[in-house]
């Protein structure tokens, strides 16, 4: 038998993950969002659907004013309900105006800096395996000094090995 039959390693390296199923399902779940946004930007929002959309304001392509970027140094959550305007949606990214104090924001967000989707009129949520853009350095000072996150929760330990790499649905459903 040759060589040349033999499976490559994904890019990871990672022998256990082959078929690399936390990237695929993130890249299917993004891939909904994104139809789901496109279709809400030709045919707007139907009946009491509504979407909160969670992203971090320092990823690359992320597009907003100095003022909301001072504002929101990390990450903000967006509302798309009854106030928005010009949305628009391509495979990278989707722009959408929405006003901030009776003033209006053009933003421009990449997919790939979502970290939240959630539509409440369904209790249907994700959330997605995002490396924030600032550096877990960054926040350990904060931790050190004061014992809370920058969130202000208190900063729960981090196991060994511990990752994000599953989301559970089931939290987000009605029961």
């Amino acid at each position: 038998m040759s060589d040349d039959t033999t499976p490559t390693l994904p890019p990871s390296g990672n022998a256990d993950d082959f078929y690399q199923y936390a990237e695929r399902a993130q890249t299917a779940l993004l891939d909904m969002v994104r139809n789901v946004l496109h279709q809400v930007a030709q045919d707007g929002l139907v009946g009491e659907h509504h979407f909160y959309l969670t992203y971090y304001t320092q990823s690359e392509g992320v597009a907003l004013s100095d003022k909301m970027r001072a504002a929101h140094p990390e990450e903000i959550t967006i509302v798309l309900q009854n106030q928005f305007e010009d949305l628009e949606v391509d495979d990278d990214a989707f722009r959408v105006t929405l006003s901030f104090n009776n003033q209006a924001e053009r933003l421009v967000v990449p997919f790939k800096a979502l970290s939240k989707f959630y539509d409440p009129s369904v209790a249907f949520g994700l959330m997605f395996d995002v490396e924030p853009p600032f550096t877990e350095d960054a926040k350990a000072p904060l931790e050190e000094e004061t014992g809370l996150a920058e969130d202000g929760q208190k900063a729960a330990p981090k196991p060994d090995g511990a990752s994000g790499e599953v989301v559970s649905l089931d939290s987000f459903r009605d029961k």
